[in-house]
């Protein structure tokens, strides 16, 4: 896949800001057809840029009032306690996002709970569970979310 051109860049933006934005509507802002602006979403998809199409929920409604970004540093970590950690850290219903990073910390971890003493219960569990491989791990609190997941396009 090559790069992007504008009118794909922009039918990514108007995706990222509204996912149900009609073909109709991004042809009628973009001054294309609506079968154009089809087509280049189905190239988007086949090339990989759009991976799917999903909605973004208010945690606190859904009962979810702690939101936190734990970060874990590891050490001797082989191939199946890597396995046995990611597949926990993937399967917990909790864990809504797990990043493998660089630098002091290897995980970033973003944990969603009802209260502090659930989220207390789930970041306990990992340190039960993974204690011969945690090295180090860090709590922060979310306070306010500013801007979510925008991708310069």
């Amino acid at each position: 896949m090559g790069k992007l051109d504008k009118i794909d860049r922009m039918i990514v933006n108007i995706l990222q800001t509204n996912g149900r934005a009609s073909n109709l509507e991004i042809g009628r802002q973009l001054n294309i057809s609506h079968d154009a602006v089809r087509y280049r979403i189905e190239k988007l998809m086949k090339d990989g840029v759009i991976r799917f199409f999903t909605i973004e929920i208010d945690p606190a409604k859904l009962g979810l009032q702690i939101w936190a970004d734990v970060i874990i540093s590891v050490w001797n970590l082989n191939p199946e306690r890597y396995d046995e950690f990611v597949g926990y850290l993937k399967n917990n219903p909790n864990i809504a996002a797990v990043w493998n990073w660089s630098g002091k910390f290897d995980w970033l971890v973003e944990v969603f709970a009802p209260d502090l003493r659930t989220f207390n219960e789930i970041t306990n569990d990992i340190k039960l569970k993974f204690s011969d491989i945690i090295k180090d791990m860090e709590t922060s609190f979310v306070l306010n979310e500013v801007k979510t997941y925008i991708y310069p396009v």
